[in-house]
């Protein structure tokens, strides 16, 4: 999900990184994108300005309403590798 998201992004002119590495104890993958502007993404995930924000949409596919609170403010990830 990670690299098909990052692709999509990329080709519209977004920049955002795939970011391989843990989520808790599982090793993963998520991407970060950089927005410019402040807001929402699907009702929940929240963008802030001039930033790189994580999207997980693995966690997002599975429809769990716990997702954002999951993924906070980015401390249950540890980024290995960043393409």
């Amino acid at each position: 999900y990670a690299a098909v998201l990052a692709a999509m992004l990329r080709s519209r002119g977004i920049p955002a990184r795939l970011e391989i590495g843990y989520a808790g104890e599982a090793f993963h993958a998520w991407v970060s994108v950089y927005s410019e502007e402040a807001g929402r993404l699907d009702g929940g995930v929240r963008l802030r300005e001039k930033s790189w924000n994580l999207l997980d949409p693995t966690l997002a596919a599975s429809g769990s309403a716990e997702r954002n609170a999951y993924i906070g403010d980015g401390s249950h990830y540890t980024v290995k590798y960043s393409y």
